[in-house]
């Protein structure tokens, strides 16, 4: 990975992970549309064409951003930042609750101490 990571960063990947989704969706109410003959073929395959990208951009960013949080060694800490990042858990006091802990001034401790390296 070039840059450093961030939690700006690292917050993206639900988001992504929801856009990924949904421009699926979005995809298969085009090709729902061109069996129907709802929409002319080349309107339908500039969309698609432009969605492709999107998602193709979307899934490469999810996949650099799971990369980094799968190459954390610790498995304590990596389950904390799937359950922040992934799962899009907010509360540090749920994330510490599902981790296995009591504080959740200590899972983001750990956390913040990971990210500064």
């Amino acid at each position: 990975m070039s840059e450093k990571m961030t939690k700006e960063r690292l917050k993206k990947l639900s988001s992504l992970n929801r856009e990924i989704e949904r421009t699926q969706k979005r995809l298969d109410a085009y090709a729902n549309q061109q069996n129907k003959g709802k929409r002319s073929k080349t309107a339908i395959s500039t969309a698609e064409s432009a969605l492709e990208k999107y998602r193709a951009e979307a899934k490469a960013e999810a996949a650099e951003l799971m990369n980094y949080i799968e190459s954390i060694p610790d498995a304590h800490l990596r389950e904390i930042f799937m359950l922040r990042y992934y799962d899009g858990i907010r509360s540090w006091q749920r994330i510490a609750f599902l981790a296995g802990d009591h504080d959740e001034s200590y899972v983001r401790r750990m956390h913040d101490r990971y990210l500064r390296g």
